[in-house]
C-alpha cells in the first residue's frame, strides 16, 4: 500500500535538529516450513530456497523531533513491534538507516535483562547497566528505584521467588530511571496493579511534561488522542500514515470499520478480509469528561455543588455481545471512592449496526470533599469479567472545600436532639450557584464569595483587617448590633459570632444577589434567631427605589445614579430604620457607598433611644455629595445628636476635633463637582477613583478620599478611652 499523504498543515514542521530519523527501513524474515530447512539453507546457499519471505517492515521513513511524543498504531502483524525492537539495537535491519541521538530506554518486555537467581538488588544493578548507567549513577539512583518499585522488603531476595506484579514493578522502575532521551513504550504505559499502574502512568507522563521524546505504542485510540503529538499507523509493514492524531485515528477507525474509502489495496497482500469492526474485541474511541458542562483534563469545584459528565464512544465486534461500560472516581493511588458499572445497574448499552456506541455516566452533585481524585473509563466483557479497554487518569478533579472536617465525601445527614428537635446545622448552605466560589474567614469559617471576590476574602480571610479588629474590640456578647449595607456577609457573620447565643444581629442588604450569599453565609445563625435578615434599603422614608449597579457589578452597588454605575437599575423596598424598632443598639455598621446620611436620619429616634451606641460608618465625601448630601451638613447632624468623630490616623483611633473636620471639608466647596463627575463618567471605577483622589488633593482636602469613622457619644468615648480601644485628644 502506498502511504496517504495528509495536508501539510496536519504535518508538524521538521526544521530543526531531529530525536529519531529513519530512512527507508525495511526488516524481512526467513520463514521455514521446517527445522532442517534451515540447515539445507545453510548447505545449498544460492543454489535453492528453502523459505519464504515475510516482510515485517518494507521501507518506512519518517522523523521524529526532540520532545515529540509519536503514537503508533496498527493492527496485530503490523510491524509495530518490529519497528519498535529495531529502534532500540534489539533487532538489525535488512536494509535502510536509523539514525538516534540521546539515550534510549525501552519498555517493551519488562525484566528481559533480569537473571533469575540473582537477587532484586543484584538485578537492579545488571539491568541498569544494560540500559546504560554506571555503577556510580546506579547507586545515586539505587534508593529511589527501589522506593518507586514497592518492593524494599524483599529486594534482597531473588527474583525467581517475586510474583509477576512484583517483578514488573522492579522492571518498570529501573527501566524508567535511567533519564532517558528516548523512551519506548510497547503497550507498557500501565503495568501492575491498580496503584502501581496509576503511577507508572504519572511517571511516563511527566516524562513528557520534562520534553522527552516518547514512541508510544498501544491499541487504546482514546490514550492515542489523549497523549500523543502525532500519530504513525502501520498496516501490514507499511506506513500508511502519519499526522496529526485527531486524523489518524479517524481514519484508521474508518479502515477497521470498513470505511477504507481511498486505501486501496495495492500490495501483493490484499485487505479483503478486514474486519468491520475489532474481531473480538472493543475499544475506547473518545472520552470527554466536564463539570457542569465545563470539559476538560483539569476540572474544579466544590463539596456537592457541581455535576460531573463522564462520555465515552466506543467500537466494538457487532457479533458479540455489546459489552459493558465502568467508570471510577479515585483519591490519589490508594483509594477507590466510587464506581459504576452498567450491567450491574441493569443498564442495556445500545449500539449500531458496526458495533459503535456512546454512553454517558452523570453524578449529579457531586459529594466529594476536598482533594484531587481521578476519574478512569473501562470497557469490558457483558459480565464486566474480562477488561477490553480502559483509560486512567481522563480527568483529574480538585474540590476545593474550606471546612476543616476530614473525610472524603459529604453524606446526607440528619441531626436530633435529646428531645426530638433537628439541631441546627453548622455546615455552611450549598449552592448551586456558578457565580460563587467558597473562601474561609480568619477565624476559621467557611464563607461563600462572588466569583470575582470582590471582598477579596479568598486572599486573606479578612476584609478591611482595621476595622474589623476595631469592631470586635468593640461588640460585646449579649450587643445588639445592626449591620446596614450587609452585603455579602462578612461583618454579619462575624457580629453574630462576637454577640453570642444572647446577642442579635439584623443584617440590611437590598440587592437580590449579595443577599443570597448574606442568607447563605448566616444560615445557621439564623436558625436560631442571632441572625436577622431584611432584604430592603433603609432610608428617610418608606417606599421604594431604584438601587444601581456598579460598572464592575460586584456587589457595590448604589441608592442613586452614581458614574460609577452603569446605568441599569432594579426597583427595591425602602423601609425607614425606625419602624423597624431596632431599640436599643450597641453597635451599627454602616457602609451604603455615600448614602449614610438618609439611612441614618430615618434612624433618628432609634439613636436617641440608644445611649450606649457605637456606629462604624464608611465616610466619603465625594460620594455624599453626589448622593445629593452636603458633607458638612452631615457632619453637623451627627454633631446635633451628641456624636463624637473618631478616625484611624495610621497608628491608632483618635478623636477628630469638629472644626478642623469641617475645615477640611470646606476645601470641597471649590470643587467643581459636576465638571469632574460628566468627565469621569465614561472611565472604568479604579480610573474615576484616582481622578477622584487627584481633584479633592487639588482642592486643598488631605483626608482619605474613603475612610471608616468611629462616631460615638461623650460617655461612651470616655469609656473607649479608659480601655484604651480609643485615644483621646489628651493623652
Amino acid at each position: 500500500m502506498k502511504p496517504i499523504e495528509l495536508p501539510q498543515e496536519a504535518v508538524s514542521a521538521h526544521t530543526n535538529a531531529v530525536a529519531i530519523s529513519i530512512k527507508n527501513l525495511s526488516k524481512c524474515y526467513q520463514l521455514y516450513a521446517q527445522p532442517q530447512d534451515r540447515l539445507k539453507q545453510f548447505f545449498r546457499r544460492g543454489h535453492h530456497q528453502y523459505y519464504r519471505e515475510f516482510w515485517a517492515l518494507r521501507d518506512v521513513s519518517f522523523d521524529i523531533m526532540p520532545g515529540e511524543v509519536l503514537g503508533i498504531v496498527g493492527r496485530n502483524g503490523a510491524g509495530k513491534s518490529t519497528l519498535l525492537q529495531l529502534l532500540c539495537s534489539t533487532l538489525n535491519p535488512s536494509s535502510g538507516s536509523i539514525d538516534v541521538h540521546g539515550r534510549i530506554s525501552a519498555l517493551l518486555e519488562l525484566g528481559s535483562g533480569f537473571n533469575p537467581e540473582f537477587s532484586g538488588r543484584e538485578n537492579v544493578y545488571l539491568y541498569a547497566s544494560i540500559l546504560g548507567l554506571s555503577k556510580q549513577e546506579i547507586g545515586e539512583r539505587f534508593e529511589e528505584i527501589v522506593d518507586f518499585s514497592g518492593i524494599r522488603d524483599f529486594i534482597d531476595q531473588p527474583v525467581k521467588t517475586y510474583s509477576s506484579g512484583m517483578y514488573v514493578r522492579l522492571a518498570f522502575s529501573v527501566a524508567t530511571s535511567v533519564d532517558p532521551d528516548i523512551l519506548v513504550v510497547d503497550e507498557a504505559l500501565s503495568v501492575g496493579d491498580g496503584e502501581f499502574a496509576r503511577k507508572s502512568f504519572e511517571r511516563i507522563r511527566g516524562m513528557k511534561e520534562a520534553g522527552k521524546t516518547i514512541l508510544f505504542c498501544s491499541h487504546s485510540l482514546y490514550q492515542m488522542e489523549a497523549f500523543c503529538d502525532r500519530v504513525l499507523w502501520l498496516e501490514h509493514g507499511e506506513l500508511m500514515l502519519l499526522g496529526e492524531p485527531q486524523e489518524v485515528v479517524r481514519r484508521y477507525s474508518d479502515f477497521l470499520l470498513g470505511n477504507i474509502g481511498e486505501v486501496k489495496a495495492e500490495s501483493a497482500v490484499p485487505i479483503t478480509a478486514c474486519p468491520p469492526s475489532p474481531q473480538g474485541h472493543a475499544r475506547l474511541s473518545h472520552v470527554e469528561v466536564s463539570l457542569d458542562g465545563t470539559a476538560g483534563r483539569m476540572l474544579h469545584g466544590l463539596p456537592g455543588e457541581n455535576d460531573l459528565s463522564i462520555r465515552l464512544q466506543f467500537e466494538s465486534d457487532p457479533e458479540l455481545p455489546a459489552p459493558a461500560v465502568g467508570a471510577t472516581i479515585d483519591y490519589g493511588t490508594l483509594v477507590t471512592v466510587t464506581c459504576a458499572v452498567s450491567c450491574f445497574e441493569n443498564i442495556v448499552i445500545e449500539r449500531d449496526e458496526r458495533g459503535r456506541g456512546e454512553v454517558t455516566i452523570e453524578f449529579p452533585s457531586l459529594p466529594l470533599r476536598k482533594g484531587e481524585y481521578h476519574v478512569a473509563v473501562y470497557l469490558a466483557s457483558e459480565d464486566a469479567i474480562h477488561i477490553y479497554d480502559s483509560a486512567q487518569g481522563v480527568a483529574t478533579i480538585k474540590i476545593e472545600d474550606a471546612l476543616p472536617s476530614p473525610g472524603l465525601v459529604k453524606l446526607a445527614c440528619h441531626w436530633h436532639s435529646s428531645a426530638g428537635h433537628h439541631a441546627p446545622s453548622t455546615a455552611i448552605l450549598p449552592s448551586k450557584n456558578t457565580a460563587w466560589q467558597l473562601a474561609k474567614l480568619f477565624t476559621g469559617r467557611p464563607f461563600w464569595v462572588d466569583r470575582a471576590d470582590s471582598l477579596e476574602i479568598a486572599k486573606t480571610g479578612i476584609f478591611e483587617p482595621i476595622e474589623t479588629a476595631l469592631s470586635q474590640a468593640l461588640i460585646r456578647p449579649g450587643d445588639r448590633v445592626l449591620d446596614i449595607g450587609a452585603n455579602m456577609g462578612y461583618y454579619t457573620a462575624l457580629f453574630a459570632n462576637w454577640v453570642g447565643p444572647s446577642g442579635i444581629v439584623n443584617a440590611i442588604e437590598p440587592d437580590p444577589d449579595n443577599f443570597a450569599l448574606l442568607d447563605a453565609n448566616t444560615q445557621d445563625f439564623q436558625k436560631t434567631e442571632r441572625v436577622r435578615l431584611h432584604a430592603l434599603a433603609l432610608s428617610e422614608a418608606a417606599g421604594t427605589a431604584k438601587l444601581f449597579r456598579s460598572k464592575d457589578n460586584v456587589g457595590m452597588h448604589r441608592l442613586y445614579d452614581s458614574i460609577c454605575c452603569d446605568g441599569s437599575s432594579m426597583e427595591v423596598t425602602v423601609c425607614r430604620g425606625d419602624d423597624l424598632a431596632l431599640a436599643p443598639l450597641d453597635f451599627i455598621k454602616i457602609d451604603i457607598e455615600g448614602y449614610e446620611a438618609f439611612a441614618l436620619r430615618g434612624l433618628s429616634n432609634t439613636l436617641d433611644d440608644s445611649p450606649n451606641v457605637k456606629i462604624l460608618c464608611e465616610f466619603s465625601p465625594l460620594s455624599m455629595m453626589e448622593a445629593g448630601v452636603q458633607p458638612i451638613k452631615w457632619l453637623e447632624w451627627i454633631a446635633d445628636h451628641g456624636f463624637t468623630v473618631v478616625a484611624y490616623n495610621g497608628t491608632e483611633w483618635s478623636p477628630v476635633l469638629h472644626d478642623n473636620l469641617k475645615q477640611e471639608l470646606s476645601c470641597l466647596t471649590e470643587l467643581d463637582f459636576i465638571g469632574l463627575s460628566l468627565k469621569l463618567r465614561e472611565q472604568n471605577n479604579a480610573s474615576i477613583a484616582d481622578a477622584a483622589i487627584k481633584a479633592a488633593a487639588a482642592c486643598g482636602y488631605s483626608r482619605p478620599i474613603l475612610e471608616n469613622l468611629l462616631l460615638v457619644k461623650q460617655p461612651t468615648l470616655q469609656t473607649l478611652a479608659d480601655s484604651g480601644i480609643v485615644f483621646s485628644l489628651s493623652k
